[in-house]
């Protein structure tokens, strides 16, 4: 069962608004970060995009992979069949051996873990109460957590090294046909399974249970007590561990590179600027499917920047702003008023200076469609302008002095 203890500070208006202060410089430096990083992605999404074009311009696909043609060297080529070995990769410890392209040991341990919620609450005269309840249960966790730096150490103490820790062991000779695969295209290699122990395993690791396909292992305590007959998996305790395995085996794959003798390198575009091309996929893939991947990929890659760039711009702007919200929290509504107008302020600046930078980026790259972005963040400007002017005009009608008789 968990347990909790919060913890209440507050802090004065002063030093609230000196804090703010101290953070304006952040913000500006987290701003004008956000410009290049947005600039960049659009040059590395259009480089990425020409690159894969060329790319399936020029690949060629083989049939087979049972023999090395001296007539594809050098050039991209799609080829698909079953990553092979025969490196027998072994777990020492525990006992296990296999014949495998991947085996990985997963580790974890019953541990406390310390978590923490926080509430704030604005005060009249602009001072702020914080509390922060920290929150301590056990659960089972693949590293070890320091529960040095736990807000309440005694009674949620953790040990400070695990006995048997995480491992992955890699073949080093994985062959696809006739072909050598690279350390880069197996560390590529996926469809990782659950590793179920055969009937009659006997562990290495003395007074461990098996359970599926898991290895409970009792801490310490339990272990050099051979009268305790505890069920980890049941009745876990503090230290206790278990140990599961996946394995990568021998598999059909496909592969998008360039043959260069026996074995496949990255293809260097010259649409992409010196993009390079090395596509590994999971199962019999066509390059065609190949390829319409890498695409979406490259799309979802250049939208995450995207929203990353503006939040960066957004956050940045919010820290810029935040005296004046801080100022006006002498009364709270009055602060959470400026707060949230300053926040719709700094959005929609944040959004307009992205729009332009990714505009300006295409204008570089791609000149049609940045021209209409730069004309479309000109039309948003240009609207916001006429709806600001036209709020003044309605503001000032009802003060307009009467005509005279």
């Amino acid at each position: 069962m968990a347990d909790s203890v919060t913890v209440t500070k507050t802090e004065s208006w002063g030093s609230r608004l000196g804090g703010s202060i101290k953070g304006v410089l952040v913000g500006l430096g987290l701003f004008v970060a956000g410009f290049p990083i947005l600039f960049g992605n659009e040059g590395r999404s259009v480089n990425t995009a020409n690159a894969i074009d060329e790319g399936e311009e020029v690949c060629i696909s083989v049939e087979s992979n049972a023999s090395v043609d001296p007539e594809n060297n050098d050039k991209l080529v799609h080829m698909s069949g079953k990553a092979d070995t025969k490196d027998v990769l072994t777990d020492d410890m525990f006992g296990i051996s296999m014949t495998a392209i991947r085996l990985e040991r997963n580790v974890e341990m019953y541990q406390w873990v310390e978590e923490s919620h926080t509430d704030k609450t604005k005060n009249s005269g602009g001072s702020e109460t914080t509390q922060v309840t920290f929150t301590y249960k056990k659960d089972w966790m693949p590293t070890v957590i320091e529960s040095g730096k736990f807000k309440v150490i005694s009674g949620h103490e953790n040990p400070v090294m695990m006995e048997f820790e995480s491992q992955k062991m890699q073949a080093a000779n994985v062959t696809f046909g006739a072909f050598r695969l690279n350390e880069s295209q197996i560390d590529s290699i996926g469809s990782a399974k659950q590793y179920a122990f055969p009937t009659g395993f006997v562990c290495k690791v003395e007074r461990v249970k098996v359970h599926g396909s898991t290895i409970y292992v009792p801490n310490a305590e339990t272990r050099n007590n051979a009268l305790n007959k505890r069920d980890v998996a049941s009745q876990p305790r503090i230290g206790d561990m278990r140990v599961t395995f996946r394995v990568v085996y021998p598999h059909e794959i496909s592969l998008i590179a360039k043959q260069h003798g026996d074995t496949f390198v990255a293809y260097t575009t010259k649409k992409g600027k010196g993009t390079k091309l090395s596509y590994l996929a999971e199962g019999v893939k066509d390059a065609a499917e190949m390829f319409q991947t890498a695409r979406t990929n490259n799309k979802i890659v250049t939208w995450l920047v995207r929203i990353g760039g503006f939040l960066l711009m957004f956050i940045g702007l919010s820290m810029v702003f935040k005296p004046l919200s801080v100022l006006a929290d002498v009364l709270p509504i009055l602060g959470d008023i400026v707060e949230m107008g300053m926040g719709l302020v700094a959005g929609l600046i944040a959004f307009i200076c992205a729009l332009v930078t990714i505009a300006i980026a295409w204008v570089v790259h791609r000149p049609v469609l940045g021209i209409g972005l730069l004309v479309g963040a000109g039309v948003l400007v240009g609207v916001l302008i006429m709806k600001c002017k036209a709020a003044k005009a309605a503001k000032a009608a009802p003060g307009a002095a009467p005509a005279s008789a």
